[in-house]
């Protein structure tokens, strides 16, 4: 176990993740913070990381809920049976895990390709 996942919940740690996001984005701004091709490359193999362990964490979580369901631990909020809600955010996270890997397939493509970019200094 990581020294972060002994201290941090995992709600905890997917928010940090959704904020780094944020501030990436605030600081390569009309090129902001980004001082070369190599960040440029650097920062898309972080995000193929990212990519890349996506969609086994879609497919835990998803998993998580048919258990919490199979156990009679999901209620529907309007007193209705849940099996339709559940069933839909299964096949919601089933659709975003396929949609990171093709993000993942993407942004492979690009770290590739960046891979030749190099700085004219």
């Amino acid at each position: 176990m990581t020294e972060l996942a002994s201290t941090m919940t995992p709600p905890e740690l997917a928010s940090q993740a959704a904020h780094a996001i944020r501030v990436l984005n605030e600081l390569t701004h009309g090129g902001g913070e980004l001082t070369s091709s190599d960040d440029v490359r650097d920062i898309v193999t972080s995000l193929e990381l990212v990519g890349q362990g996506l969609p086994q964490l879609c497919e835990q979580l998803a998993r998580f809920l048919v258990i919490q369901h199979e156990d009679g631990q999901l209620a529907n909020g309007s007193g209705l049976d849940p099996d339709g809600l559940v069933t839909e955010v299964i096949e919601a996270l089933a659709a975003a895990g396929q949609a990171a890997d093709m993000m993942t397939a993407a942004l492979t493509e690009a770290r590739a390709a960046s891979m030749i970019l190099k700085p004219t200094r």
